[in-house]
């Protein structure tokens, strides 16, 4: 097995005699290992220091709170993190089954954002609202790590420039109606079993901010799996109305995420 990273010795002895498969899906930063073991299964996420501790602390905030993977260990180094957690019953709603039957995959996603909705955000420690994503993009730019070609044609023809849109962006911010977010509900994300909402996997950038933000986000992994037809069922599966200027702004956001 190949690991990008050295690991610490709790993990070496966790793994030992289990049979490890890397996981290549979703935009994560991290190294993600399947691991079967005693006839359970598992996950292993590898990342540089810094990167993994936002999830397990958040992780540790939801049990209880939201179905998200259960903590079996937390480990670092002086330049590395480990989490390992246990897995989520069911698959994910863009897998063949869902692919096959959007209809059912819509009615599940709606159901996991009522979950997300029910949760009671007085006592959350985590705040993910807008100008914590501004300041997040704003890095993004400063450092060079987004590209204009990276760039929607349309985006591009557009502003003209990375910094043309981050001024947009600083410009054109409105009052939030917050809610706790799981801040990247793209259908990996999401878990099923047949028509059962069964969880959420990588939370790391949960927490307090604009419920516009997680629909937003979905409504472009719905589009990109199932097909723009269903976008519309989506949000009257919720009962809402979308607010167009709300989700274009987002996604317009998003163009300048890692």
């Amino acid at each position: 097995m190949n690991f990008n990273y050295q690991l610490s010795p709790k993990v070496i002895a966790f793994i030992e005699k289990a049979d490890l498969e890397e996981i290549s899906i979703g935009c994560s930063r991290s190294q993600v290992f399947r691991i079967k073991k005693e006839k359970e299964t598992f996950f292993l996420k590898i990342a540089q220091k810094g990167l993994l501790t936002s999830e397990y602390e958040k992780l540790k905030w939801l049990e209880g709170k939201l179905p998200v993977p259960k903590i079996v260990l937390y480990d670092y180094t002086h330049d590395t993190e480990y989490l390992i957690t246990t897995s989520i019953k069911g698959e994910m709603v863009c897998s063949k089954y869902y692919l096959n039957n959007p209809e059912g995959g819509i009615k599940v996603i709606a159901e996991a954002f009522k979950k997300i909705y029910a949760v009671d955000i007085t006592d959350c420690p985590f705040n993910v609202a807008l100008d914590y994503k501004l300041a997040l993009v704003e890095n993004n730019v400063l450092h060079n790590l987004i590209h204009v070609e990276d760039l929607k044609e349309e985006t591009l023809k557009r502003f003209g420039s990375l910094e043309n849109i981050l001024k947009y962006l600083k410009e054109h911010k409105f009052n939030s109606e917050y809610c706790f977010s799981h801040g990247d509900t793209s259908l990996p994300n999401i878990f099923a079993s047949k028509d059962e909402f069964t969880g959420f996997i990588d939370v790391g950038e949960s927490g307090i901010a604009d419920k516009w933000f997680d629909l937003a986000i979905c409504e472009k992994s719905i589009k990109r799996n199932y097909g723009e037809q269903y976008i519309s069922k989506f949000y009257q599966e919720l009962n809402i109305i979308p607010e167009r200027d709300k989700i274009d702004y987002y996604l317009l956001m998003m163009e300048l995420y890692l």
